[in-house]
């Protein structure tokens, strides 16, 4: 694991990300309501997730949906 991958990992709204998202496409609105947290947080950490490589973006017509990568599913298998 990279510094950045676990700089990144040491949230742990993050982690709770990673794991929601194992195995699948999910919109941010869905993450949010699986974490009860609001979409803005969401976002934020989603945004972090981007950034060290973990989570993927599809941008749709309304809406994006979020995946892992396979260096996000071989991390959050560790979890």
């Amino acid at each position: 694991m990279t510094p950045i991958t676990e700089k990144v990992l040491r949230h742990r709204t993050r982690r709770q990300i990673l794991q929601t998202l194992n195995g699948q496409r999910t919109f941010l609105r869905d993450i949010a309501r699986a974490l009860d947290i609001p979409p803005s947080t969401a976002a934020y950490h989603l945004k972090r997730l981007l950034s060290a490589g973990l989570v993927e973006q599809r941008r749709g017509v309304y809406h994006s949906f979020y995946f892992l990568t396979e260096h996000g599913e071989r991390i959050a298998a560790e979890f």
